[in-house]
């Protein structure tokens, strides 16, 4: 998640006008980051995780009102990628397959006697990283589509 957010951070000033926005996903994915490592955090400084999402949301709120008028073309561009479909698979299999998959009951009527409380929590886990994969290699795809304004140019 962090990696995704260097390449929407880096690739900001080369998107244009619609760059703002590529700044928004990168808050997005250090705030994803950092609520996929919220025990690391808390037990580490003792600060809720929470606290941490305040900036990142007032930055994200601030370039989005001041950058509204090319909202639609951030919109255009990130929905008419093939790379957004990476994007799509990877939330349906975080916020759908993930939980099906990792529901107890499942496991427990699939296995019956050869059940261990651990196989849910496993399979679960596994798939939000193959969704985590997933979104950066959507991220990549997006970020290194060509630009306009090229920065390793010579002006």
């Amino acid at each position: 998640l962090l990696t995704g957010a260097a390449f929407w951070f880096g690739a900001s000033r080369p998107a244009g006008d619609i760059g703002p926005f590529y700044q928004v996903m990168g808050a997005i994915a250090v705030a994803s980051a950092i609520g996929e490592s919220d025990g690391l955090i808390e037990s580490s400084t003792g600060i809720k995780v929470e606290v941490f999402y305040i900036p990142l949301g007032l930055f994200a709120l601030f370039k989005i009102h001041k950058n509204r008028h090319h909202f639609g073309a951030f919109v255009d561009e990130f929905t008419s990628h093939p790379a957004a479909g990476f994007f799509g698979s990877a939330f349906m299999m975080i916020y759908v397959l993930a939980r099906f998959l990792g529901a107890p009951f499942l496991w427990k009527a699939t296995l019956g006697a050869n059940y261990h409380p651990d196989i849910p929590q496993t399979v679960e886990g596994y798939l939000e990283l193959l969704a985590c994969y997933l979104l950066l290699v959507g991220t990549i795809g997006l970020c290194l589509a060509p630009r306009a304004h090229d920065p390793t140019s010579l002006d």
